[in-house]
């Protein structure tokens, strides 16, 4: 049988092993627990003394970290209570552990006391679900209240917010947790802040100005101070490719962020990603995190408001010496003057801007007295509380108002501010005083050099464009503007990038450039390209363009582009002339040749049958050999007279001197007069015909050009055809148009030549009589009359050469 308790303490021990319950007692200078017995039972210590770590290495792995740093905040908070696992000797055991109250030794350390019970390990899902809600609420409970201590407290905000994310790592047994604070006007977004678990590359350095384009849907949510949650990652109607793609590359299965908001402005967002798993957020653990960005943002403010102060109090202790160092040094020069407008004090730089020997000569003068001063001015100072002013001050003008050793005169500019007191009492006046004069003059010469640089820029056709590609904002000369095809007046953000007025090939290459640019894959664009002439929708201006990466540093959002064009619209005109007429004069080159060589043996030909066949003319006997050698010398006389007609006719063309002569005439009449002749060049065989006609047609234009024209026609189908027939005919193609045709049953043209049957000394057949004009003259011919000539044929089947000739 047990022996019964016979005073209090042992009574308290049996109902300690009772209720399974101890106390503790923390030394937070010693940084060691003191236990009672049935604690010392419970974790098997050999004494009555366990060290913080010693405690610490006895949690679970899975809560040792948290309540390891819940139970330090005891420091700052009030508060401590939770549940958790710990190894003993026994195996793994539950306990709660719960602070009773705090307080300072005499040596002024902190102490703490509390009782630690052992608990029954929850086993069913339930019970798992309410101590694990029951520890997240007090843990919440217990961080809010800890990180509102810590930044009341301590010095540091960074130690304070890092303590904060490392408890929200904790927590969710997040990836990472971090903080972004964006520029001022909103522009770009830096990662300020982040702790990330073991495993998880750090992403805090590659996050710096990171432009706000680039999260578009994400900056608009925040911005509206509204949550983002992702209990698993997929892309949003609204979320651009880019945008999610940013988020994906980082692993990141859930994620939350809640704004940062100061004074109802947001500063930036606080946020955590789970990079192993979804997540079904609760509300608690979005009012929590909300509750610590909301401690953030007030104390990051009250800290900032608090280092203000402190900065104004040392500017004011500082603020009459630094007074005195600013007026005596600063670099323009300074006057003070009493209400009544009396000089009280210069500076050094005024004294040397209006050569002043001392400061003595000018202390007492009057403002107003001032001979460079207009009275409309000095009544502006009377009555206003600023004035500034720019006039040439003329040192010959204040003889006997004040000593100076200049003569000559500056160009000042002047700013006046009436002083008031605390109390709002006028007490003088202040001027600022800075010689313009050195400045003006580089001014002048600067805008000298510009208005020459764009005089000869816009003879030169020569544009100049600065520009940061990442905004597309710059700038640019007005020839810049022109060369592009462009406005001057259009933001710059317009044009690159969209190149609206340039040729879809060349809007390609120049876009590869700015997309490799960005990349930083290349550093120059060299090239022509062409934009579209104002006023049309098909003609192209060339323009050759230069650009280059001048700064590249998209870490700080720029990427700077200089770029240069000019338009080279007419070279690429005169380049193309030039080619033209080269290929012209190597054309003509070719044909003088030919026409050399096929006149050498056109020419000879004729004149060696006329002297052969005149001098056996002569010397025959028999009168029969004698009209033979006639008709022989006649037909070579007539050979060698049309070869000469033709070559004179080509001179004139060239020289430009063909002469029309215009009169009435009768076209059948002349037709039938050629149908006349031509019957009787014609071969044996071959019959000349009269073909289609009008029944009377009397038309104004040159008989003799006309018939040169249908000669040559006839004169080519009498040489080619042998057999079948020659016909020559017209008729009304339209309403004051005629249509002239020869036809013929010879030899035919083929297919390939009949592009170039037209060209000069073109000759089909070499073993033919002929220059190889006659076509190309009746083409020069028809074209001056305003008309039209060509060739239907097939080899072997003869050929059909027609020409229209407009009437009246």
């Amino acid at each position: 049988m047990d022996v019964p308790p016979h005073n209090d303490n042992e009574r308290f021990r049996r109902l300690s092993l009772l209720g399974r319950i101890g106390w503790w007692e923390a030394d937070f200078s010693a940084e060691q627990y003191l236990c009672s017995e049935y604690v010392c039972d419970l974790l098997g210590m050999k004494g009555d003394s366990l060290s913080f770590q010693d405690f610490g290495r006895m949690i679970r792995e899975d809560y040792r970290g948290r309540i390891t740093r819940e139970f330090l905040s005891i420091k700052e908070v009030e508060i401590y209570e939770q549940t958790f696992p710990i190894h003993t000797a026994t195996g793994v055991v539950w306990v709660h552990s719960r602070m009773g109250y705090r307080e300072l030794a005499p040596d002024g350390h902190l102490k703490a006391f509390g009782i630690l019970q052992r608990v029954t390990e929850p086993v069913n899902k339930e019970d798992k679900d309410r101590m694990y809600h029951i520890n997240n609420l007090l843990y919440r409970q217990n961080s809010i209240s800890h990180s509102l201590s810590h930044f009341l407290k301590d010095e540091s905000v960074a130690s304070g917010i890092y303590e904060i994310l490392k408890d929200i790592l904790d927590f969710f047994h997040a990836g990472r947790a971090y903080i972004f604070e964006y520029e001022k006007d909103y522009t770009f977004q830096t990662c300020t802040y982040e702790v990330v678990a073991e495993g998880v590359l750090p992403a805090v350095e590659a996050f710096r100005n990171i432009p706000v384009t680039f999260m578009p849907w994400w900056t608009t949510q925040v911005l509206s101070q509204k949550p983002i949650l992702f209990e698993s990652l997929y892309k949003l109607p609204e979320m651009e490719e880019g945008e999610f793609r940013l988020l994906e590359q980082q692993g990141i299965k859930a994620l939350m962020a809640v704004p940062l908001v100061a004074n109802d402005t947001v500063k930036g967002f606080m946020g955590v990603d789970l990079v192993d798993r979804t997540i079904l957020w609760s509300n608690e653990d979005y009012q929590w995190l909300g509750s610590l960005a909301n401690i953030i943002s007030i104390c990051v403010e009250l800290r900032k408001t608090q280092d203000e102060a402190i900065r104004e109090r040392q500017a004011l202790d500082r603020s009459e010496k630094l007074f005195r160092n600013i007026f005596a040094n600063i670099p323009a020069g300074v006057e003070i003057y009493d209400t009544d407008g009396f000089l009280v004090d210069v500076n050094n730089k005024n004294i040397e801007i209006f050569g002043i020997r001392d400061k003595a000569d000018v202390i007492g003068i009057n403002l107003f007295e001032n001979p460079n001063l207009s009275p409309q001015l000095i009544e502006q100072i009377r009555d206003r509380d600023i004035v500034d002013f720019r006039l040439d001050y003329e040192f010959e003008n204040v003889e006997g108002y004040y000593p100076s050793g200049k003569r000559n005169k500056i160009n000042l500019y002047t700013k006046i501010s009436k002083l008031y007191d605390s109390k709002g009492n006028f007490t003088g006046y202040a001027f600022i005083n800075i010689d313009n004069t050195e400045r003006m003059d580089a001014l002048n010469r600067i805008c000298d050099f510009e208005n020459f640089f764009l005089l000869i820029s816009d003879y030169a056709k020569v544009g100049y464009a600065k520009s940061n590609l990442l905004d597309r904002k710059g700038y640019a000369i007005k020839q810049w503007y022109k060369n592009m095809g462009e406005d001057e007046n259009t933001p710059l953000s317009d044009i690159i990038g969209v190149y609206s007025k340039m040729h879809p090939d060349d809007r390609k290459r120049i876009l590869d450039f700015l997309y490799k640019a960005r990349l930083g894959e290349v550093r120059d664009f060299k090239g022509e390209i062409r934009i579209l002439h104002p006023g049309t929708e098909d003609q192209w201006n060339w323009v050759r363009t230069n650009v280059v990466v001048n700064q590249y540093q998209p870490e700080n959002g720029v990427i700077e582009l200089i770029s240069v064009n000019y338009d080279i619209t007419e070279l690429k005109e005169t380049e193309a002339k030039l080619i033209d007429a080269k290929e012209k004069a190597e054309t003509a080159d070719r044909l003088k040749s030919a026409f050399l060589a096929n006149m050498s043996h056109e020419i000879r030909t004729p004149l060696n049958a006329i002297v052969g066949f005149s001098s056996l003319l002569v010397q025959g006997e028999n009168p029969e050999e004698r009209e033979q050698y006639m008709a022989i010398v006649e037909e070579n006389n007539e050979l060698l007279l049309q070869l000469i007609s033709d070559i004179l006719d080509l001179s004139k063309i060239e020289a430009g001197t063909f002469d029309f002569v215009k009169q009435e005439l009768d076209v059948n009449q002349l037709c039938e007069d050629m149908v006349r002749t031509m019957k009787l060049k014609a071969k044996p065989g071959v019959e000349v015909v009269f073909d289609h006609r009008l029944p009377e047609c009397i038309i104004v234009s040159d008989r003799n050009r006309l018939n040169q024209v249908i000669a040559n026609f006839m004169n080519n189908a009498i040489k080619f055809t042998s057999t079948g027939s020659i016909r020559l005919g017209y008729g009304q193609a339209e309403t004051n148009l005629l249509r002239f045709y020869v036809a013929d049953t010879g030899i035919g043209i083929i297919q390939e030549k009949q592009a170039e049957i037209f060209d000069r000394f073109v000759k089909l057949n070499s073993f033919v009589h002929g220059t190889g004009l006659g076509l190309s003259i009746s083409k020069s011919i028809v074209e001056q009359l305003g008309g039209t000539i060509g060739v239907e044929s097939e080899s072997g089947k003869g050929a059909c050469f027609w020409f229209t000739l407009p009437v009246a």
